[in-house]
């Protein structure tokens, strides 16, 4: 029933349109600018008979538009638009099908992206059985001694206890392993990755950072939480085999572009941000980058210790083409403050329903992320605070009420369990919640009730209440830890109901969001986010024209 639901939403072919159009309206551009004749009034595309959802809220619906120079300068009725079209004029009748302004996902890491692009992806593979047949088949066409990556496992789907590195050693003995599991917060190994790392149980990890051990020889079993990955992230042969997989981020832009995503936050390595710039010198990057320097666990480490170096940073990746527009910015910090509700990593006020004894214990103490973020905002840096547990929310609003800057574009990110009485701190302080729908959707019927418990549930992934407390709410994916298709994410804020069919009907239903409030969270808001708001997120005359036509028109109201 769930998918026969969700259909209207989540089929790619929606957008196959998507990538002709955007390299079009480039080419459109590019050719006017190298015109030696004076510049005509003609707008060089219009699109007509279309049921345009312009996320503008002066003018919400539209069926035609015009474009000229990559920017929209006419959103109207077909009648208007028409009427303006010249003897140059390239027109596309959309028959009726909708059209969208581009996505913005204001949550990526893209780096992430490239292992799964050259690794192996297990996401949404329910069984470990089959997860072990499909590492071992592609093993097999790797040289030995070559890092297999990627990972986005899930344990919770059997609920049988996490994996051992033993289960890996049967499949690849000969080539090390390291998986990330959908989360991203915990790693898989094998033993000869264990070996290549030098990890031992007894092996020095940052604040939150766990080597889990088996409880018989007291060796590592193959998992790491949260920051004991650094661990395999620093040895010299999985550094250079994952820069290998990271040459493949092309792959992973056109990849966004296949889902009608237009613009990022993303949160990857400075190695990537320096592909994104090259690829926007020579005008082959067509996803708007926001980019987020992902922060060490330590006040020391931290890189906002320095100011000169930050508007170093600024400067040197602020790259704006005047055919297109802002395509890449160094716009904000991220600190991770807790871990994840799967593996009780969360930091929670109340200890874990299911395991007592453990509250999650936050990867900073109080003092020190107040320091931190109130350090990065008066460099005027916006901060986005990783923060899944309700003990972490509450630390990371008391670090931007410590800062007390209320001008800057600061956010949490992810809120998955929330104390009540904090809602209404996020528009006091001026903080927007960034929130994740399949995050919330992926666990209906799985962990989120024993974790958490009945009582505690009912706060968990409360998009509405936010937008009922009149706070900023922006929609991301996480990619890759869901999917980077945001149509699949807009059924999840839509419906809020298990893509699993672990659990009949929605869950909480008075917590789903109507498609309008989630498409504009999911567009104009990423845009405002990043500071760019007057110039991309809805089809608005004067901004750039950034647009999806999908392969029908949606109901209206959009749903069943």
């Amino acid at each position: 029933m769930n998918q026969e639901k969700r259909k209207f939403l989540v089929n790619k072919a929606k957008i196959s349109k998507l990538r002709l159009l955007f390299v079009l309206l480039i080419a459109f551009t590019l050719i006017a600018s190298c015109d030696n004749n004076p510049p005509s009034m003609e707008p060089e595309l219009i699109v007509f008979n279309a049921d345009i959802r312009t996320v503008d809220q002066n003018q919400n619906r539209a069926e035609a538009f015009a474009i000229k120079d990559g920017r929209f300068v006419a959103v109207g009725n077909n009648e208007d638009v028409l009427d303006l079209k010249g003897t140059t004029t390239e027109s596309i009748n959309a028959n009726g099908a909708t059209i969208v302004p581009g996505f913005i996902d204001s949550h990526t890491h893209l780096s992430s992206g490239s292992k799964i692009v050259t690794g192996i992806n297990l996401t949404g593979i329910r069984e470990k059985s089959v997860w072990l047949e499909m590492i071992a088949e592609r093993v097999k066409t790797m040289e030995p001694g070559e890092w297999l990556l990627g990972g986005r496992w899930d344990y919770t789907f059997e609920n049988k206890g996490l994996p051992t590195r033993w289960e890996l050693d049967n499949v690849s003995p000969n080539n090390p392993i390291a998986l990330s599991d959908i989360d991203g917060h915990s790693m898989w190994v094998n033993s000869l990755a264990i070996e290549k790392a030098n990890i031992r149980a007894n092996s020095e990890v940052p604040l939150g950072g766990q080597i889990l051990v088996n409880e018989s020889s007291g060796e590592p079993n193959g998992i790491l939480l949260e920051g004991a990955m650094q661990l395999i992230w620093d040895a010299p042969t999985y550094i250079r085999d994952s820069d290998l997989s990271r040459d493949k981020i092309e792959q992973v832009l056109d990849y966004a572009n296949s889902f009608g995503i237009t613009g990022v936050h993303d949160m990857s390595s400075r190695i990537e941000l320096e592909k994104y710039k090259d690829l926007a010198i020579n005008k082959k990057l067509f996803l708007r980058v926001f980019w987020g320097e992902m922060s060490k666990f330590t006040q020391e480490d931290d890189n906002t210790n320095n100011q000169k170096l930050i508007n170093q940073l600024i400067r040197e990746y602020k790259f704006h083409d005047q055919d297109v527009g802002p395509l890449i910015e160094y716009g904000f910090i991220k600190y991770v403050i807790d871990g994840v509700l799967s593996t009780h990593t969360a930091a929670l006020i109340d200890p874990y329903s299911d395991r007592p004894e453990i509250v999650g214990e936050p990867f900073y103490i109080q003092g020190e992320i107040n320091r931190l973020v109130k350090r990065a905002n008066s460099l005027g840096m916006p901060v986005a605070i990783h923060a899944i547990g309700d003990r972490g929310v509450k630390m990371a609003l008391n670090a931007f009420e410590y800062s007390g800057n209320t001008s800057l574009a600061n956010r949490i990110e992810h809120i998955e369990i929330i104390e009540p009485s904090d809602i209404d701190r996020f528009k006091k302080l001026n903080v927007t919640a960034s929130m994740q729908p399949n995050h919330g959707t992926g666990v209906i019927g799985k962990y989120i009730t024993p974790r958490v418990g009945l009582e505690r549930e009912k706060y968990a992934y409360v998009w509405n209440d936010f937008l009922r407390s009149e706070v900023r709410l922006a929609l991301s994916s996480d990619f890759a830890t869901s999917p980077f298709s945001p149509l699949v994410q807009l059924a999840d804020a839509v419906f809020r109901e298990s893509p699993s069919g672990l659990y009949e009907g929605p869950w909480y239903p008075q917590q789903a969001l109507s498609f309008e409030q989630a498409l504009y969270a999911y567009t104009q808001v990423g845009a405002d986010l990043a500071g760019w708001g007057d110039q991309i997120g809805s089809i608005s005359v004067g901004k750039w024209a950034d647009f999806v036509v999908l392969d029908g028109a949606l109901n209206d109201p959009v749903g069943r």
